[in-house]
C-alpha cells in the first residue's frame, strides 16, 4: 500500500525547508536562471505506448544487452552489487509454530485474542553454525517496511499478507502451515537476494532475539511504496490439495498484483528504460495467461487421477463379485486376472500423484515470476514517485524564482518600500536555497533508483532465463520418467495377462 498523497507538492517540499541545512555554497545557484535546469520545469508528458513500437526487444537478451549507465556520484546504499558477494545464509527453515495469549487482549472474532510464534533455524554460511529465533507476524511486517525504506528500486520480494480473518482461520492446522512454507519462501527470498541478502536489518531479523520494534518511517517528501502483500494465504481444498494449492497460489499472485499499481505519474524521458517497462509488463500478461494454461493442465491431471482410481475400485468389486459367483476355475482365474488388472489402476492412480506432485513443483516457476512482477511494479512505482518528488520542487523554485524577479523589479520602481521589499526577496533567496538543498537530495535519491532499476531489470532477465530453462528440463525428464515407469507396469500386466488372453483364443 501507499502512503497517502500529500496535500501538495509545495507543502511537502516546505516541511523539508525545515530541516534541510542551508549552505551557503549554494547561493550561487539560487541566483542562476530557471532556464538553465531542464528540470525547474515538469517535462511534457510521454505516452509509453506510443514508443513502443519503435524497440523491438527480444526477451531473452544475452547477458550484456543491458548496458547500464554510470553509476550516480552519490550512492544511496554502499552494499555490493550483483553476485560479487557470496550469500550469508545457508538455509533457513520456518518451523514449529506455537500458540500464544495476547495480553490484555479482549478481541470481538473468536482467536483474535492470541497470536502464534514461528521458530526461524539459519544456518549460517562458511560453517558459522546454526541461529535459532523466535518471530510473530508483526515482526516480518516490521522487516518488510525497514526494507522497503532501505532498498527503494530494488525488486524487494514481496511479504505474505496478515488476513483480514486471520483470528478465525488461524486456529486450523493447515492454515498455520501455510503461513510456515510461506515465511519460509519469504525469507529464503530475501536472503537469496544479492543486495537484500546482506541488508543489516535482515541479518538482525534471523540472528538476534529479541523483539523487533515497529518501524516509525520519517516523514515522506513523495510517496512511498511497501513490499508487502503478496496477498492472503489461501487454504488448499480438500481432497484436491495438489490443485487446490495451485489454483491458490496463483489467486494468491493475481490479488497482489491488483494492489500494486503505480500512480498515474509518467513523465519519463528515458527510453530506454521505457522499452524495458514496456516489455516486463507484457511479460506479466504473458506469464498471466501461462499460469492459467498450467493450472488447467494439473487440473487435467488431477481429474485423470482421480478417474484412473474411481475404475481401480470399481475394477476391485467387480473382482470379488466374479470371483464370489464363479463355479468352475476358469472364472476364478479370470476374477484373479481382473483384479491384477485393477491393483494395477490404482497403482497407476498413485503414481500419477506423484507426478502431479513434479508438476505442480514445476510450473510453480510461473507463479513464482508472476509474483515477483509485484515487487518489480513496486520498484518502478518508487522510481515514479522520486521523479514526481524531484518535478515538483522544480515547479516549486520555479515559482520562487519568478516572485523573487517580480519583486526586485517592483522594487525598482517603488523607491519608498525598497527596504521591506529587499527583505521579502532575501528571505525568497533563502527559500530558493533551502528548496535547491531539497532538490540536489531528490535527484540524487532518483539517480540512485534509476541506476537500481537498471541492475535489477538485468539480474531479473538473468535469473528468468536460467529458471525457466531448469523448469522445461525438469519437466520434460519428469514426463519421459513417468512415462517409461507406465508403460513399464503396463507391459508386466500385459504379460501377466497374455496366458489368459491365448487361452481365449
Amino acid at each position: 500500500m501507499m502512503a497517502a498523497e500529500p496535500s501538495s507538492a509545495a507543502s511537502a517540499a516546505a516541511d523539508d525547508l525545515e530541516t534541510l541545512a542551508l549552505d551557503s555554497s549554494s547561493s550561487t545557484a539560487a541566483t542562476a536562471s530557471a532556464s538553465t535546469d531542464p528540470l525547474l520545469r515538469p517535462p511534457p508528458s510521454q505516452n509509453a505506448a506510443g514508443n513502443h513500437d519503435a524497440f523491438v526487444i527480444d526477451d531473452f537478451l544475452e547477458e550484456d544487452d543491458f548496458s547500464p549507465a554510470p553509476a550516480p556520484s552519490v550512492a544511496r546504499q554502499p552494499a555490493p552489487r550483483g553476485d560479487a558477494a557470496p550469500s550469508v545464509f545457508a538455509k533457513i527453515t520456518v518451523s514449529d509454530p506455537k500458540k500464544h495469549a495476547e495480553p490484555a487482549a479482549g478481541g470481538v472474532i473468536p482467536g483474535s485474542g492470541s497470536y502464534f510464534t514461528y521458530l526461524i533455524t539459519t544456518r549460517l554460511a562458511g560453517g558459522g553454525g546454526e541461529v535459532r529465533v523466535r518471530r510473530r507476524f508483526r515482526d516480518v511486517v516490521a522487516l518488510a517496511d525497514r526494507l522497503a525504506a532501505a532498498h527503494r528500486g530494488l525488486f524487494v520480494p514481496a511479504r505474505p499478507d496478515k488476513s483480514v480473518l486471520e483470528g478465525q482461520v488461524m486456529q486450523r492446522h493447515d492454515f498455520v502451515s501455510q503461513r510456515c512454507a510461506a515465511l519460509q519462501r519469504y525469507l529464503c527470498r530475501l536472503a537469496a537476494h544479492p543486495i537484500v541478502g546482506h541488508s543489516p536489518d535482515l541479518r538482525i531479523f534471523l540472528t538476534e532475539p529479541g523483539a523487533i520494534p515497529a518501524f516509525q518511517p520519517e516523514a515522506p517528501r513523495y510517496w512511498t511504496t511497501t513490499v508487502n502483500a503478496a496477498a492472503p494465504l489461501v487454504q488448499a481444498k480438500s481432497g484436491r490439495d495438489l490443485f487446490g494449492m495451485f489454483k491458490g497460489l496463483k489467486q494468491t499472485v493475481v490479488n497482489g498484483l491488483v494492489s500494486t499499481k503505480p500512480p498515474p505519474v509518467e513523465q519519463e524521458t528515458d527510453t530506454e528504460f521505457l522499452a524495458h517497462k514496456a516489455r516486463l509488463e507484457d511479460l506479466q500478461q504473458q506469464l498471466t495467461t501461462t499460469s492459467q494454461q498450467a493450472e488447467a493442465l494439473v487440473k487435467a491431471q488431477d481429474d485423470l487421477r482421480e478417474t484412473t482410481g474411481h475404475l481401480g475400485m470399481t475394477l476391485i468389486k467387480l473382482a470379488k463379485f466374479e470371483r464370489e459367483q464363479a463355479t468352475c476355475n476358469s472364472l476364478r482365474r479370470r476374477a484373479g486376472e481382473i483384479h491384477n488388472f485393477a491393483n494395477s489402476v490404482l497403482k497407476m492412480s498413485r503414481s500419477q500423484i506423484k507426478l502431479n506432485s513434479e508438476i505442480v513443483k514445476h510450473l510453480g516457476s510461473i507463479h513464482e515470476y508472476l509474483e515477483a512482477m509485484i515487487s518489480v511494479n513496486h520498484a518502478f512505482t518508487d522510481r515514479s514517485n522520486a521523479l514526481h518528488h524531484v518535478q515538483s520542487l522544480s515547479a516549486d523554485l520555479f515559482s520562487l524564482h519568478t516572485r523573487a524577479g517580480r519583486l526586485e523589479s517592483s522594487s525598482a520602481r517603488d523607491m519608498g518600500h525598497e527596504w521591506s521589499t529587499y527583505q521579502k526577496v532575501e528571505g525568497l533567496k533563502e527559500t530558493i536555497r533551502a528548496t535547491e538543498a531539497a532538490k540536489t537530495d531528490a535527484l540524487r535519491e532518483y539517480e540512485s533508483i534509476k541506476e537500481d532499476n537498471k541492475i535489477e531489470i538485468k539480474r531479473f532477465d538473468k535469473e528468468r532465463r536460467r529458471d525457466f530453462t531448469e523448469m522445461l528440463k525438469g519437466f520434460v525428464v519428469n514426463q519421459a520418467s513417468y512415462s517409461d515407469h507406465f508403460a513399464n507396469m503396463w507391459t508386466k500386466v500385459a504379460e501377466e495377462t497374455e496366458m489368459y488372453a491365448n487361452r481365449g483364443n
